[in-house]
């Protein structure tokens, strides 16, 4: 019994390699595979060689529908099985289909969405995507009923798919099924609703999984389906209802109203407000299309729906475009006032939008935010002293906290993150400095000057690198892309950074290539005075050498939402055995994980500064790092001092998580180690492995630390406040 499976490929380079991937995987051997490029040129696809690959080609980019139709056109097997070339299957998916034995009928699987690879689907996709909100229920109702089941389990109308059914051929062949190529949006619909009608059965088979893959980088990688268009969306899907409607038999009225649920919604939700915002002339046509559209509802729909669609379906049949429109604008009024009135973070998400970026921006007044208010840190600390101290009085300072007061040299008023102060200062000061993301609401008005100052070189792939997205928003891309937008300008402490950031954020606006105001600390003239001063504040032995252990975050270090796990690999009995007389022992961890560790048994070895505010200040007092892949040893290098790199779990922190820009065994400018005795036996040898190293080691720095002179602050205050030759 072979199956056609008909993949529309419209230039899904980043994806078709999982689509074909779990067709080559397939437990069920005798299929072809017709993959119709709309448009597009033929992906290279030779390494699925055990697959029997058929091409075929519409002309220009002809659309989703004239692809299936190609694709039909070319199909020999006893059953047609659809595909978009950015889902992919289950092993046994086309196996479970086939059992169901539908000979002139159709069995039809689960879809399931995520936004992830197949790989990471199948390992862990379900928990991932559990912590993202998009957990998969079991629908209630009457599976076995294609005519109930197929609507209701679509987000939209336009959700309405023939992806993941099994549909024989001589009910396409015998009834002249095609696509209906004046369809952009809705194909689907018609179509599947002709098959099930001509269907001898239809049968449901829970366990023939089908992976619709969201995408995850809608600028560069936009869903088509996806692509705003409303005044065509609108009218299509009007269109599209009224052709499925026709192929609705008598005997199965009575459940067709899961169909005429599905367009009433649409109704509620993209229908009125396209005629909300619609001129008068296309407010009237809209509403004449959708008064004869209306009148194909059965009655069997009306008792499922609540006040608000009913009187939208009694104005939509009376043709009064008016009263639809403002019966629709008083609602959305209603909606918006329970929301404010019953939500404390909505009503200040209000008052910032209506209010608050109505009001006189305060032109002296400059706010600063490190690590989400989590420290008093980083550049943004050290841009906020060199304003005090170079042009006292000149500015009013807002710092954001995230509850926690934060420790400040000079006068500012403090802010909790997402307080009223802070919605009503965010609206209304001139100057913003931050150094990661802002909110995605955030309002960037006309004046305001955003300096993004970011946090580090970076090692690991960041936004627009990255395929999978695992431990973030699947809408990360997005998110990020979008507030890039309100960045004036953007700190690069090295060309390498400032080629990545271009790529990796998508950012053209101004790069301030002047190395990380946090960095001239390391710089300073009076440096040995100052790590006296520092290791008394730390309770630290002024005559102990200090080891700086900074490990990096791990993506798969979690057991849940919110819940962190972390096992300490260095070993610090050993190390404290063999190195105690001479070191201590500072650690640096994820703030994620600093509260479980607990160093009680170390005392006077080994000291957990996780929390310390400012990393530079640890640099400063330590004698060597101990790190992995933190790009914490691209700031660390300026000082020029030893590096050890603890890299126990290389190939799969490489391999499987989230990969890096640079080739760490040929760039790293120390060695890399596996065991806490490696690490000791280098500490003990130190000098001889600064030699071993020093020409990497100055190779290393030309490339990242070349642009760093202790005058980093001072250029970026130049250049976005203008300030140059100004001092009190």
């Amino acid at each position: 019994m072979k199956i056609s499976v008909i993949v529309a490929y419209h230039d899904e380079k980043n994806y078709i390699r999982d689509c074909l991937g779990s067709l080559a995987d397939q437990s069920f051997r005798d299929f072809e595979v017709i993959m119709v490029c709309d448009g597009c040129d033929k992906p290279d696809v030779s390494e699925w060689g055990g697959l029997q690959m058929h091409f075929a080609r519409t002309k220009d980019t002809s659309g989703v529908a004239a692809a299936r139709n190609a694709g039909l056109d070319m199909a020999t097997g006893e059953y047609i099985f659809f595909m978009d070339a950015d889902d992919y299957l289950a092993p046994d998916t086309l196996q479970r289909l086939v059992e169901k034995e539908v000979t002139g009928g159709v069995a039809y699987g689960e879809i399931r969405s995520t936004w992830y690879s197949r790989k990471v689907y199948f390992d862990n996709g379900e928990e991932l995507d559990r912590q993202n909100g998009t957990e998969h229920t079991k629908y209630e109702g009457d599976v076995g009923n294609a005519y109930e089941y197929l609507p209701m389990r679509a987000g939209s109308l336009q959700g309405i798919t023939i992806l993941g059914m099994l549909i024989s051929r001589k009910v396409i062949q015998g009834h002249s099924i095609r696509f209906c190529e004046d369809l952009h949006y809705f194909s689907d619909l018609p179509f599947l609703m002709q098959v099930l009608s001509h269907a001898e059965k239809t049968l449901f088979c829970e366990d023939g999984l089908y992976i619709k893959r969201k995408h995850n980088d809608p600028v560069n990688l936009p869903s088509l389906l996806q692509a705003k268009d409303d005044e065509k969306k609108v009218f299509e899907g009007m269109e599209a209802y009224r052709r499925a409607k026709k192929f609705i038999s008598a005997q199965e009225e009575n459940k067709n109203q899961y169909l005429d649920y599905k367009f009433v919604m649409w109704l509620v939700t993209r229908i009125a407000a396209f005629v909300v915002e619609a001129k008068p002339a296309k407010q009237k046509e809209t509403v004449i299309v959708l008064q004869d559209t209306l009148k194909l509802l059965g009655n069997g729909v009306l008792p499922m729906l609540k006040h608000h669609p009913k009187k939208l379906i009694r104005y939509g049949l009376a043709g009064d475009a008016a009263g639809l429109a403002g019966k629709t604008r008083n609602h959305a009024r209603k909606q918006t006032l329970f929301r404010i009135c019953t939500s404390r973070a909505k009503m200040k998400r209000y008052l910032y939008e209506k209010v608050f970026s109505k009001m006189k921006m305060l032109e002296d007044t400059v706010i600063f935010e490190s690590f989400f208010g989590k420290s008093y840190s980083d550049s943004p600390k050290y841009i906020f002293e060199y304003l005090n101290e170079k042009y006292p009085g000149k500015y009013n300072y807002m710092w954001v906290n995230a509850g926690r007061k934060l420790k400040l040299p000079y006068p500012a008023r403090q802010m909790k993150r997402f307080s009223f102060k802070y919605f009503f200062y965010m609206a209304r000061a001139k100057y913003i400095v931050f150094n990661g993301r802002q909110p995605q609401y955030f309002i960037k008005r006309k004046g305001n000057v955003f300096l993004e100052t970011w946090h580090g070189t970076p090692l690991k792939k960041l936004v627009f690198d990255m395929e999978d997205v695992t431990t973030a928003s699947p809408l990360y891309k997005e998110q990020f892309y979008i507030q890039t937008r309100s960045w004036d300008y953007l700190v690069a402490p090295n060309q390498f950074s400032e080629d990545i950031f271009r790529r990796a954020f998508m950012y053209d606006g101004q790069m301030l290539e002047t190395g990380y105001p946090r960095n001239d600390i390391l710089y300073r003239e009076d440096k040995e005075q100052l790590m006296r001063e520092i290791k008394a504040e730390l309770g630290i032995p002024d005559d102990k050498k200090v080891i700086l252990y900074a490990p990096t975050w791990r993506d798969d270090e979690f057991y849940g939402h919110a819940q962190y796990k972390f096992t300490l690999k260095l070993d610090l009995e050993q190390m404290k055995r063999e190195l105690g007389e001479e070191y201590v022992v500072i650690l640096r961890t994820h703030y994620f994980i600093a509260d479980f560790l607990d160093l009680g048994q170390y005392e006077g070895f080994a000291w957990n500064l996780s929390k310390y505010d400012d990393i530079a200040r640890l640099y400063l007092i330590s004698d060597i790092l101990v790190t992995d892949y933190s790009s914490v040893f691209f700031d660390y290098a300026n000082l020029r001092r030893p590096m050890l790199f603890f890299t126990y779990d290389l190939e799969k922190y490489r391999s499987v998580l989230r990969g890096f820009y640079m080739d760490v065994e040929e760039e790293l400018p120390g060695p890399m180690l596996f065991e806490t005795g490696e690490v000791i036996e280098s500490v003990c040898r130190i000098d001889e492995v600064k030699e071993e190293y020093k020409e990497k080691y100055d190779r290393f720095c030309k490339k990242y630390c070349s642009w760093e002179d202790g005058h980093a602050t001072e250029k970026v205050v130049n250049a976005v406040f203008g300030l140059s030759g100004q001092e009190k």
